[in-house]
This record gives structure tokens, sequence and C-alpha cells, in this order.
């Protein structure tokens, strides 16, 4: 997965096949997840205002991720949207 992922970022994603717009929207909800997680511990750790910054930089990263990896998956592949839908639907996540 990475592979395909490293030439379609080189080659600016003019073209992309449906199951590099599936790693592609599975990486970026991997992440979005990871940087969520994260804000229960910084809210135990951290005081009210270094918690509103480092929560909105989180907010920004995964703002960029969906930008930069979702919508162009789904642009790429609309037909996407009822697969990724289905699979939450069903399980909670899309794997």
């Amino acid at each position: 997965m990475h592979e395909r992922l490293s030439r379609a970022l080189t080659k600016g994603m003019t073209w992309m096949e449906i199951d590099l717009a599936r790693d592609l929207v599975r990486t970026a909800f991997r992440i979005s997840a990871d940087l969520q997680n994260l804000l229960p511990e910084i809210r135990k750790q951290c005081p009210d205002a270094e918690y509103r910054e480092l929560a909105r930089g989180i907010a920004q990263a995964i703002d960029s991720v969906g930008v930069a990896l979702t919508n162009k998956a789904l642009s790429a592949h609309p037909e996407l949207k009822q697969e990724i839908d289905a699979k939450i639907s069903e399980s909670g996540r899309y794997r």
C-alpha cells in the first residue's frame, strides 16, 4: 500500500486506482482516529489554555488529512462513499 501511495503522491494523483483510493481513506481515518485518541490524555495533563491550543492543532491536522487524502480519493472514486457508509453502518469502521 505505501508504495502505491508514494507513487500516486509523486505523480500528483491525476489518476488513481480504486484500491489506492480505499487505502487513502483507510489511512486518513486511522490517522484521524489516532489524533483524536490523544485528546483525553492531553486534557488530563495540560492546563486549559495549552489543551485548547493542542486540540485546535489536532483539529487542523485532521482537517488537512481529510482534504489531502479523503477528499482526493472520493473525488477520484465517488462510488466509494456508499461503500464507506455501508461498512461504517455495519461494523462502525471502514477497514
